[in-house]
C-alpha cells in the first residue's frame, strides 16, 4: 500500500539492525508486489484473507498470523524477512489510514475521505475513489524521500534467485526476478525523479510531519514484531 520508495526507506532503517544481504532483504521488502496480477497472486502474496479491520470492516487485513505459519521456520532468510516487513508495513499503513482519514456512518459504511483542511471527499457514490487518494500523498512522500536519500536498490538476481524457492504459492518466477529488476535499476529510478510540478504539490491527506511520524512509527512497530519472533536480538 505505501509506495515502492517508502519501503526501501523501512528496509534500509530496518536493516541498519540486521545487517542482511540487501539483494535479498530489500528485493523480499518490494517481492509482494512483483506481480501485476492483483486479484489472485498479488492478493493471495499479502495474505488477504477474512480478517476485517474492527472500525473499518469494508477493509481486509492482511493475516499476520496466517503467513507466519506458512514462513516460521524460513524466517532465517533475508527475503523472507524482507517479505515480512512489506506485510508489516502494509497492515501498519491501511490501520492508520482506515481509522484516521476515512469518515464512516453509523453502520461503519466509508462515505468520505478527511482532508488536511478540513473538507471531506465524498465517495459514498463509489468507494473505489478511496484507492486514489490512498496512494496519492504516499507516492509524492516516496518520490520525496527517494530524492532526498539513498535507497539501495537490489541488483545482484544470483542472489535473489536462490531464494524464491522459499515463497509459498509459486506466484513469481525466475523471468518475474530479471523483469522487476531491471525495472527497478531503470524505470523506477525515472519514475521517482520529482519535476517542476511535484516540487510544488501539497500533500492533501497528511501533513508532512504526520507522514515523516507514521514511517517512524512503523519502523519501531516493525522492529518490536521482529524481537518477538526472534529475528531481531537485543
Amino acid at each position: 500500500m505505501p509506495s515502492w520508495a517508502i519501503h526501501l526507506k523501512v528496509g534500509k532503517e530496518i536493516n541498519k539492525k540486521l545487517k542482511a544481504n540487501n539483494d535479498e532483504f530489500m528485493f523480499g521488502s518490494l517481492v509482494p508486489d512483483t506481480d501485476s496480477d492483483w486479484k489472485l497472486s498479488r492478493f493471495k502474496a499479502h495474505y488477504y484473507g477474512n480478517l476485517k479491520f474492527l472500525k473499518c470492516p469494508c477493509e481486509n487485513m492482511i493475516d499476520i498470523d496466517e503467513f507466519l505459519k506458512d514462513y516460521k521456520e524460513k524466517l532465517n532468510n533475508p527475503l523472507i524477512i524482507g517479505y515480512y516487513c512489506h506485510i508489516l508495513t502494509d497492515n501498519f499503513y491501511n490501520e492508520y489510514i482506515y481509522y484516521n482519514k476515512w469518515i464512516k456512518n453509523e453502520n461503519n459504511d466509508v462515505i468520505g475521505i478527511k482532508k488536511i483542511d478540513g473538507t471531506i471527499i465524498d465517495v459514498s457514490d463509489d468507494y473505489t475513489k478511496t484507492l486514489k487518494y490512498k496512494h496519492k500523498d504516499l507516492e509524492l512522500y516516496g518520490k520525496r524521500i527517494f530524492n532526498c536519500e539513498k535507497l539501495y536498490i537490489p541488483k545482484d538476481i544470483s542472489k535473489i534467485n536462490n531464494s524464491i524457492c522459499l515463497l509459498t504459492n509459486n506466484f513469481i518466477n525466475l523471468g518475474d526476478v530479471k523483469k522487476r529488476i531491471d525495472y527497478l535499476n531503470d524505470g523506477f529510478v525515472e519514475f521517482n525523479r520529482i519535476n517542476d510540478f511535484e516540487m510544488e504539490r501539497k500533500y492533501e491527506l497528511f501533513t508532512k510531519e504526520e507522514l515523516d511520524k507514521l514511517l517512524n512509527d512503523c519502523i519501531n512497530y516493525i522492529i518490536k514484531e521482529l524481537k518477538k519472533v526472534g529475528i531481531i536480538n537485543e
